[in-house]
């Protein structure tokens, strides 16, 4: 089949219109309201929250969960820099979520949230053994379900955790 390019793309738009809809209505749905949003990481951290939102969207749900982990990193650094903890720079997610954590940045259930957000994340941009208790096949085994379902629904979690997180920072 000789397909190019243009015709590729209005064959992938149309069979992943519907789903793109349901996407951005859940997104909608759940970003928060507000008038100005305070992004602590500056253009970069922006950049990566609209692309977790993208990638949401077109249902690249990996890569949701990696840029919204990866937001919420840039976002707690960030504000831990502003306060003075210069100590803090290069060091791994869970010092800052502790530090945070221990200054009252975050309250216990954002703590824990965060770290669920880490559990999930972890698996993806960390190599485990194939069925290990943290993978998606695993939980995917122990759920009975696809591990697509899985990832989908990792994705909604680590985008909620996200959200919250930047309604904390705005107006």
């Amino acid at each position: 089949m000789d397909v190019n390019s243009k015709e590729w793309l209005i064959n992938e738009d149309e069979k992943c219109k519907n789903e793109r809809i349901t996407n951005l209505e859940w997104l909608i749905k759940n970003t928060p309201n507000n008038e100005y949003w305070i992004f602590h990481g500056g253009p970069i951290a922006k950049h990566i929250f609209e692309e977790a939102r993208y990638c949401f969207i077109y249902s690249q749900f990996l890569a949701t969960i990696i840029l919204g982990f990866a937001f919420i990193e840039h976002t707690l650094a960030a504000i831990l820099f502003a306060s003075g903890r210069n100590d803090l720079e290069k060091v791994n997610i869970s010092k800052i979520l502790k530090e945070a954590h221990i200054i009252g940045l975050l309250s216990d259930e954002e703590y824990q949230n965060l770290m669920e957000a880490k559990k999930i994340r972890n698996p993806i941009t960390h190599f485990r053994k194939p069925l290990d208790k943290d993978t998606i096949d695993f939980k995917a085994v122990l759920e009975n379900t696809h591990q697509y379902n899985i990832i989908e629904e990792d994705a909604k979690y680590v985008l909620k955790v996200m959200l919250k997180l930047i309604n904390k920072n705005t107006i």
